[in-house]
């Protein structure tokens, strides 16, 4: 009806009340339905105009979400809420290295998977907010142990005839291997940073003398030790320079952020139409801003743009199928020649110039 009022429109996010598109509480990042992990889905004007219908305000939500979850985003979303819970901060600041950590994510969870990339993004906040590498190496292996592994400690003991050796640690039975070294048993134990000054206990067998490393064992008796390493554990520095090398953690120099934002997705709208769509528009962008940050770090000599271009080219090639390209050349009444990969060739060169 001509009379009735607009509904009040809410941020997609945390809920709150729209101030002519802009979120209050989110920010610039949720302006317009926007969202830290790419392009926003179309708004309720858009989608009414491209179902040839009017869309209420709640059908548009259940759009909007069914968007912001798509596959594979679920799982980086809970880890990366598990590691953050894990750290002593202020939630306001739990929330934004949450958001950001997220936003940073998605450019690299294809080729490291959620879990590693959540581990990368997560510390890399965290790092910047002034934390240690040790302090978050040590809260992030509460949720993952296997980031503050250190090399295995290797003693020797005489093992009890009859009886099985067990190896406890503060308490706890600790897995191990074992073989034989002549008359004695060696055993290979793994051990974290987190066990600094642990107690370890021998069940069934004691220390050989001069069976281990004085630097890192304290013994308490033939069937106890202390441990006294201080070594750092290297694991976390290995995911994050894989995250590094996939294009992530948002250490793109200044040329290569500029470079995205003058080569920009959202400049070339008839792509950009046929991508949401498809439903793969965030997909592409992550896709395409990883592939030109590795092509800007060894340009050959070539110009911005035409690496913007090449990036984006591939980055349809590797996200969109050719089936489903196929499908919307043939809705929307396409030239075949004209669209590659749903990026319409000429967009590029008419779009980008400058």
């Amino acid at each position: 009806m001509s009379g009735e009022r607009e509904p009040l429109e809410l941020c997609e996010e945390c809920g709150s009340p729209l101030m002519d598109g802009r979120c209050g509480s989110c920010g610039a990042g949720y302006n317009g339905g926007a969202s830290p992990v790419g392009a926003a889905p179309l708004d309720r004007r858009e989608l009414s105009r491209v179902l040839g219908r009017n869309v209420g305000t709640r059908a548009h939500g259940s759009y909007a979400l069914s968007i912001q979850q798509e596959e594979g985003m679920a799982p980086l979303r809970r880890e990366i809420d598990r590691l953050a819970e894990r750290f002593e901060a202020a939630s306001e600041a739990k929330a934004t290295v949450e958001k950001n950590a997220e936003r940073l994510a998605v450019g690299i969870m294809d080729e490291l998977g959620p879990t590693k990339a959540a581990i990368a993004c997560v510390a890399q906040e965290f790092l910047r907010l002034g934390r240690s590498m040790a302090d978050v190496s040590t809260h992030i292996a509460e949720v993952h142990p296997g980031i503050d592994r250190l090399k295995d400690l290797v003693v020797e003991v005489h093992q009890k005839h009859g009886s099985d050796v067990r190896v406890v640690v503060n308490g706890r039975p600790r897995p191990h291997s074992s073989h034989s070294a002549g008359l004695f048993r060696r055993l290979r134990i793994p051990l974290f940073a987190s066990d600094c000054g642990a107690l370890v206990e021998l069940k069934g067998a004691r220390l050989t003398k001069n069976g281990y490393d004085a630097r890192m064992v304290q013994p308490h008796g033939p069937t106890q030790f202390i441990i006294k390493t201080t070594d750092n554990s290297f694991e976390l520095f290995k995911v994050l320079e894989k995250a590094r090398l996939a294009g992530g953690l948002g250490e793109r120099n200044a040329g290569v952020t500029t470079a995205l934002r003058k080569y920009s997705v959202s400049k070339l709208p008839l792509t950009v139409t046929l991508l949401r769509d498809a439903g793969l528009i965030n997909e592409v962008g992550a896709e395409y801003m990883k592939r030109y940050a590795r092509k800007a770090a060894n340009g050959r000599g070539r110009s911005p743009r035409k690496l913007a271009e090449e990036a984006l080219q591939e980055a349809c090639e590797r996200v969109v199928p050719k089936s489903l390209s196929d499908l919307l050349v043939a809705k929307y009444l396409l030239k075949p020649s004209a669209v590659r990969f749903l990026l319409v060739t000429g967009e590029p060169v008419d779009h980008w110039q400058g």
